[in-house]
């Protein structure tokens, strides 16, 4: 029994976080926004159609069909200018959850409201109940409400018919056990409905998740959380077409310190001198392009300004502590400024920065 509780607990109260919700809702203000503007055409063109065939015909129920039809269109008409004005601004949604909600549910009870009246014409006519099913159809099949709202809403609606057409008229028949048949399965269709499109979603946000971590992986070192040369390679047009100035870096004796200090050391070396290069540069302009070497790229800079930065990164560098010891680190760098029109261009003048630094370090040995 507690089992069966659950059960039923799950599906009319299934968990679903805010993110979730706020899709869903987005989703129901879209279908709203364009079940209303094909539904109002629709009627719209029958009402047109309907005046001019019967409008010798006269009489009361030419009045009632034309306000009926004309009703709808105006309800659609309201449902399409809110929703539209409501899909305009992309936050609403999300900052009225509540608001939206009362829209969407609104909207429904309103469209089977006038399905019901619709209907009882109809049926004291002996004619079928078909634009209360139709309504009941586009509010499973288009609208996702919460599956406590959908239960009362639409087995609601289809008691409150029942009673009204079973007990307020003499004329006419309803089959009670098809039709509360027909009630139960549009519950259960609605139900499912909700279930499948908040499953979707929720694998949906999954993948996306799930991609976004891959594509950080795939263009950042894992040790200084720096864009590599695979990231490089994908912003080659970001760095075209306009004035660059570019460094080609290293530091000093890296293969020393990981023989004397160990490989971990040697990586907290790289990250030490990483984090130097994100507060003096912009984190998007500066590459892990291999081992020891960090190409910076700037675009549109003055090579000056440039210049006292690789200096301001030379001057701290050389004071930094790792694990609270001065290793006596330095590092070199080889600047140029380019203009590249295409990506054999830029690559040219990275190579020219790596010859560069090549030479700043052959020079530096020289000296000692």
């Amino acid at each position: 029994m507690k089992q069966f509780s659950e059960w039923i607990k799950q599906w009319l109260i299934p968990k679903t976080d805010k993110a979730i919700e706020c899709e869903i809702d987005t989703l129901n203000i879209k279908n709203i926004y364009y079940l209303s503007m094909t539904v109002g055409i629709v009627q719209l063109i029958s009402l047109i159609v309907f005046l001019i065939t019967e409008h010798s015909s006269g009489g009361n129920t030419y009045i009632e069909v034309a306000v009926s039809v004309a009703l709808s269109i105006v309800l659609c008409l309201g449902a399409f200018l809110i929703s539209g004005r409501i899909l305009r601004n992309p936050d609403f949604v999300k900052d009225n959850p509540r608001s939206t909600r009362l829209f969407i549910i609104a909207f429904i009870i309103l469209i089977i409201a006038w399905g019901m009246l619709v209907s009882i014409r109809h049926y004291i006519r002996y004619q079928q109940l078909l634009t209360f099913y139709t309504v009941e159809l586009l509010a499973v099949l288009f609208v996702k409400l919460k599956p406590i709202v959908t239960t009362t809403v639409i087995l609601g609606s289809y008691i409150a018919n029942y009673l009204i057409l079973t007990f307020g008229f003499t004329a006419g028949h309803i089959n009670p056990y098809n039709y509360m048949m027909l009630a139960i399965l549009s519950v259960i269709g609605a139900l499912t409905n909700y279930r499948l499109t908040a499953d979707y979603i929720r694998q949906k946000n999954r993948a996306n998740l799930l991609n976004a971590s891959l594509e950080i992986i795939a263009n950042h070192d894992s040790i200084t959380r720096l864009q590599n040369r695979y990231a490089l390679n994908q912003r080659i047009p970001d760095y075209l077409n306009c004035d660059l100035c570019i460094a080609m870096g290293d530091i000093d004796s890296f293969k020393s310190v990981n023989d004397t200090y160990g490989h971990h050391t040697g990586d907290d070396v790289l990250k030490a001198f990483a984090d130097i290069l994100t507060e003096v540069f912009p984190m998007e302009q500066i590459y892990r392009y291999g081992g020891d070497e960090f190409l910076i790229l700037c675009p549109d800079s003055d090579y000056n300004d440039f210049m006292k930065k690789i200096d301001e990164v030379n001057a701290r560098f050389r004071t930094v502590l790792v694990h609270g010891k001065d290793l006596e680190l330095g590092c070199s760098f080889g600047c140029v400024t380019a203009h590249a029109d295409n990506s054999a261009d830029f690559f040219h003048a990275v190579m020219e920065a790596d010859q560069k630094l090549y030479d700043v370090k052959k020079s530096t040995k020289a000296a000692r």
